[in-house]
């Protein structure tokens, strides 16, 4: 979601000595002179809040996969990120591939100029530092400038702190400096792009991550969704859980208050025993807005028909995808061949002009995607986490039952059993102060003593107005309050986070109506936006309503939320806008015909899955 609060002011950039850049070197060296390897050291990452600029490198941007040796041996350390199948070099190509022959893609042109912009966020992110501002010509690519605050980097460098929006202050002054340097030497004005480097913001955000890493990749590839997904934290807040944008969207995932309400994340306050009221806010808690973040996205995605067009959508809104369609179908570029990725990659290049004056599709938009791009590349050549740094287990009381904090803690503060409270923790004094770094959600005043306060003992209830009250302990935990005593817990609610979460469903799982609304996505891909197709959908969503009141399993639940989500945006006034528009575009050309499988027909529904009376 966009992050209104936060210009972008055309910023990014690379260079060739960057450390990053080496890599790149050393990689390309590693297959053209089979087997000389240089050493390098990795350097930061560097992306910029919602929508960012783009900087332009004389050096060639290949992808990480394209150029690593053959697959790591048992014996070899854990794969880096960039092997996995996820990656959007590999499950999103061409479009991530720049090796990628053009003669062979539809639009080689747009394809070439879609790369050109991922290799200028690339360095934009993960190679200039927060002191470095690019001059580029936008005419030829060529970078006219270095500029770099050395003085503040020095300082930076030796230890002082920083505050980056004053850092940013001065790269405004500079800007406005180069700006009017190359104008005077007869450069256009519309064609002088100023980028600015994130890197420093970006490593710290990746930090910040840390502890959530593994869930955030699990869950995308749980759901078939590229590792683009886990960067979205990073392009919209730096992974800061606090912030607020001017329209009200909120958590690092940057979403707006009643969509998160609708995926089970709420505000509330709980009692103390001292009379007061602690306020809880879920948003701040990354377990758990993660999950609704990314079946939102997913929602989004096979609602545009593609993972590309839909992280564009998650920041400018599915509204601006459907008139991006629609203005692409006015393009000499829309055939019968054509995909929405072909759309989108036409967008944010040749066509972002005509698809900016259409809509609220600006700068930011662009840059969104491959901004996280840029941010992910930082990671590339990173071990996976194989065990997830943080593990806990999600917590609600039974209904009609309540304990206090004090409570709870006892027994774990006593118990010889060794608990991971996890890495925020680590610092921590006591168990109250562990138990306040699980559960950032809950505003807890700190102790001074080694003791909970009276205004920090909170009574823990099953729902507070219908609201779900959730907390978190480390794993173990439920057993030994049980040892001691302590009936409370709801075994039913209980929800592990652990190296098993968010594995993918099982093949029983997956039934008949699953595999034909991927066949609806797929059909979606190629501009199915057509009233068949919204039946389609209709039918299929009363299937899975009735599937997750059958099976009311978590992969269910999960597919209900997702073609929910699809559904609303199908039948609202833009879709049916595009809808018209695609009748139109499609009846001046025979488009090619689907695969019998992608058929409007929908099978009768099996008398087991039929709602009961």
């Amino acid at each position: 979601m966009r992050l209104p609060f936060w210009s972008d002011q055309s910023d990014d950039g690379v260079d060739a000595s960057s450390p990053e850049a080496a890599r790149l070197i050393r990689r390309l060296s590693a297959v053209m002179l089979s087997g000389v390897t240089l050493l390098v050291v990795l350097s930061a990452v560097a992306p910029f809040s919602p929508g960012q600029s783009q900087v332009l490198s004389d050096l060639p941007f290949f992808p990480s996969p394209l150029f690593q040796g053959p697959a790591p041996s048992d014996a070899s350390p854990a794969p880096v990120l960039a092997d996995r199948s996820s990656h959007p070099s590999t499950k999103l190509a061409p479009y991530f591939t720049p090796s990628a022959p053009l003669a062979t893609s539809r639009n080689p042109e747009i394809l070439r100029q879609f790369h050109d912009l991922l290799d200028q966020y690339v360095h934009r992110q993960a190679h200039d530092d927060n002191f470095t501002i690019r001059v580029i010509d936008r005419r030829t690519d060529e970078v006219l400038e270095l500029f770099a605050l050395t003085n503040l980097r020095a300082a930076y460098e030796n230890g002082a702190p920083v505050d980056w929006d004053t850092v940013d202050e001065r790269r405004h002054e500079e800007m406005d400096r180069l700006v009017d340097k190359y104008e005077r030497r007869g450069v256009p004005l519309d064609d002088i792009i100023v980028r600015w480097g994130r890197a420093n913001q970006v490593e710290t955000a990746h930090e910040r991550d840390r502890a959530y890493r593994a869930y955030e990749r699990r869950l995308a590839e749980h759901l078939g969704l590229s590792l683009l997904a886990t960067e979205i934290g990073t392009v919209e807040t730096f992974n800061q859980d606090h912030l607020v944008s001017t329209a009200g969207a909120v958590s690092r995932y940057q979403m707006l208050p009643w969509i998160l309400r609708r995926g089970g994340v709420t505000e509330y306050t709980l009692p103390t025993e001292a009379d007061a009221w602690v306020r809880v806010r879920e948003e701040r808690n990354p377990l758990l807005v993660l999950e609704p973040a990314f079946l939102l996205l997913r929602g989004y995605a096979n609602a545009v028909g593609h993972e590309l067009p839909g992280l564009s959508a998650y920041h400018a809104g599915p509204g601006n995808i459907f008139k991006l369609y629609r203005a692409f179908y006015t393009s000499d570029h829309f055939t019968a061949s054509s995909t929405v990725a072909d759309a989108y990659a036409w967008a944010v290049t040749e066509g972002f002009d005509t698809v900016r004056d259409g809509s609220t599709f600006g700068g930011d938009s662009r840059g969104y995607v491959p901004a996280a791009y840029g941010a992910l590349t930082a990671r590339d050549d990173r071990p996976v986490d194989q065990s997830p740094p943080l593990q806990a287990v999600r917590l609600q009381v039974e209904p009609g039952t309540s304990v206090t904090l004090r409570d709870l803690l006892a027994p774990l503060d006593t118990t010889a059993r060794s608990l991971d409270w996890g890495p925020a923790a680590d610092t921590a004094r006591t168990t109250y102060d562990r138990f306040r770094a699980l559960n950032p959600h809950i505003d807890l005043p700190a102790s001074p003593r080694r003791s909970i306060p009276e205004a920090g003992n909170v009574r823990f209830v099953s729902t507070i107005d219908g609201k779900a009250v959730r907390f978190f302990l480390p794993l173990g935990a439920p057993d030994v309050l049980r040892t001691a005593g302590i009936r409370a817990l709801d075994s039913p609610a209980t929800f592990r986070y652990d190296a098993s979460t968010y594995a993918g469903p099982s093949p029983s799982q997956v039934t008949r109506w699953d595999r034909q609304y991927e066949a609806l996505v797929d059909d979606i891909a190629h501009f199915g936006f057509t009233k068949d197709n919204r039946e389609r959908l209709l039918q299929l969503h009363d299937r899975f309503e009735t599937l997750a009141e059958q099976r009311p399993t978590r992969y269910r639940r999960r597919q209900l939320r997702i073609i929910s989500t699809h559904r609303r945006l199908w039948m609202s006034s833009p879709w049916q806008d595009l809808a018209d528009a695609t009748t139109r575009a499609t009846g001046r050309m025979k488009l090619e015909g689907r695969p019998p499988d992608l058929s409007s027909t929908v099978p009768a529904v099996p008398d087991t899955l039929r709602r009961r009376p």
